[in-house]
């Protein structure tokens, strides 16, 4: 939302800022939560991993505003919105393999091993097809729902892999969920509130 805001000077409404804020809350909840009965696991964060953290969050907000801005100012297609986005990865991957002096040898593991570079290939397929939901969904709906979405999605993620591997949930973690929840269900209420009074 900040990101939205700088990048298309947005304006939100309070219940958005509020969602928002639960669902952040409520990630974080979820993912510090540790099992203090699991001793072999410790939780240790570092400088430099926060520092991460916060430039993929940055980054991550920023493509998906930039890329609504995109849309709606120069009317491009997800396909070509996509063609841009994988040119440019291109064009950087091989310029880093080159830097690095491993390009060659990478395209040589890829063509000694058939079965990786079928999975490779059926990879960048499918990577292909989720992208054009993503280009579609941000055209469509705007970054705001994406985030949503893709926020949802990985808390769901994460909660049946605590079900499939019988991870233990903490008290915490449960908050945590119940208030990601909690958030969209509001989110989805307040939307239906704003639409009955439009009409």
């Amino acid at each position: 939302m900040v990101m939205g805001k700088v990048v298309s000077n947005r304006t939100y409404s309070w219940h958005e800022y509020l969602t928002a804020s639960m669902m952040s809350v409520g990630v974080a909840l979820f993912l510090l939560a540790t099992d203090s009965s699991d001793n072999k696991h410790t939780v240790e964060t570092t400088f430099a991993g926060v520092i991460i953290l916060l430039g993929y969050m940055m980054f991550d907000s920023f493509t998906s505003n930039w890329q609504s801005e995109l849309f709606k100012q120069y009317k491009v297609s997800s396909v070509q919105m996509m063609f841009g986005v994988n040119l440019f990865s291109c064009v950087f991957t091989v310029g880093s393999l080159l830097f690095r002096g491993v390009f060659f040898s990478s395209l040589g593991f890829l063509f000694q091993h058939k079965e990786f570079a079928f999975h490779a290939a059926l990879l960048s397929i499918c990577s292909a097809v989720g992208q054009l939901f993503i280009f579609n969904t941000i055209a469509a709906f705007g970054p705001l729902i994406f985030t949503l979405i893709m926020t949802t999605r990985q808390a769901i993620s994460i909660l049946l892999s605590c079900f499939i591997y019988s991870h233990t949930l903490t008290a915490q973690a449960m908050v945590g969920v119940a208030v990601v929840f909690a958030a969209l269900f509001l989110r989805a209420y307040c939307r239906s509130q704003d639409r009955k009074g439009s009409k």
